[in-house]
């Protein structure tokens, strides 16, 4: 199937997207992005993905060329183009064509495409390597990955999957999915130093009406107490955590609350 990537008012064939080497994302890494997903043609909690895009861009001081409206359109367009049961799609505004290579330029160039992907097994889980380290501005979903994409040779000596950042005793994130922890039945996510995401959200509108719910700080030893430990992102919906480092977590299998909450999150999903 041909690849069509949006850029700058015109949608093209992938090999003819190009942009110039003054970007500032590639001078100096600053720009932003947002990642949602399309089941069957139909884009997966689309406004918030939107709301984020802006807050993001706002904090970023990025102007967005495109108004909500035709942005909407446009991914509608690229979803259209990649007729897939599963399309991930990548909103990516730079801080454009510096003149000095330092200073964001008026206009930000806006890319947006769309690629196939799978999701991981709800039945299987994910292994996680501790790095104490906390991310500049997480309220932003940037492009700087410099941490973790430096982690990766560790990681994998390691077999794990993915980081858990913690710092000052308390756990924040992981490198692209939020975490939450279940003590007693309690479901509990942090509530300070990590991006907000967007299943993280509607995990805790659903959650709340079957258990109980708290977002607030959780150190590292309570992290480490848990019964059940579980991930959220756009890539993954609901996965569980069976390993941090050498502690093992639900005799290494998906626990049974996280169980739950994942049936329960494609039946809310479908209302999306």
């Amino acid at each position: 199937m041909k690849e069509y990537i949006y850029l700058n008012g015109s949608i093209l064939p992938a090999q003819d997207a190009r942009i110039h080497v003054s970007d500032l994302a590639l001078i100096r890494g600053y720009g932003i992005f947002d990642f949602f997903r399309a089941i069957d043609g139909k884009p997966i909690f689309i406004e918030d993905h939107l709301d984020r895009f802006e807050n993001s861009a706002r904090l970023m001081a990025l102007p967005i060329p495109e108004s909500r409206d035709k942005l909407r359109e446009i991914i509608l367009e690229i979803i259209r183009l990649h007729p897939m049961p599963l399309l991930g799609i990548k909103m990516i505004l730079t801080g454009g064509f510096s003149v000095d290579g330092y200073t964001p330029a008026a206009e930000s160039n806006l890319i947006v495409m769309g690629k196939p992907f799978e999701f991981k097994p709800a039945d299987v889980g994910m292994k996680l390597m501790s790095m104490e380290y906390r991310r500049e501005i997480p309220e932003i979903k940037t492009l700087n990955y410099i941490v973790p994409i430096r982690a990766l040779a560790k990681m994998k000596a390691s077999g794990a999957d993915d980081v858990l950042y913690h710092l000052n005793g308390n756990i924040s994130e992981s490198s692209r999915s939020n975490i939450f922890i279940i003590k007693n039945e309690r479901i509990i996510t942090p509530v300070d130093g990590a991006l907000f995401g967007v299943t993280r959200k509607h995990v805790l509108n659903f959650a709340k009406k079957y258990f109980v719910v708290e977002e607030r700080d959780i150190s590292l030893q309570e992290y480490f107490e848990a019964d059940e430990v579980f991930t959220t992102g756009s890539t993954k919906r609901i996965v569980a955590i069976t390993q941090t480092d050498n502690h093992v977590f639900s005799e290494g299998k998906v626990g049974k609350i996280t169980k739950k909450l994942q049936e329960l999150f494609l039946d809310y999903e479908k209302l999306y």
